[in-house]
């Protein structure tokens, strides 16, 4: 982030990147629900978030600038 020149936004995003971690867990239990989730949520969950990284890092390395 630093290198980005973005280091005072660090204590904001820091916690939204600790926040995943909670996600994460909590898309895994909801995968293991066969009723409510099963493979299909979870297959849904992993393609769709790759199609938005695949989207938003493009976006984001074009608005915010590299400090040299």
């Amino acid at each position: 982030m630093e290198r980005r020149g973005i280091s005072q936004l660090r204590l904001l995003l820091l916690p939204g990147f600790c926040a995943g971690f909670t996600t994460f867990s909590a898309v895994t239990a909801h995968s293991l629900e066969p009723i409510e989730g099963g493979m299909l949520f979870l297959t849904q969950n992993v393609f769709l978030s790759l199609i938005a990284v695949i989207v938003v890092l493009p976006v984001a390395r074009k608005l915010i600038p590299v400090r040299s």
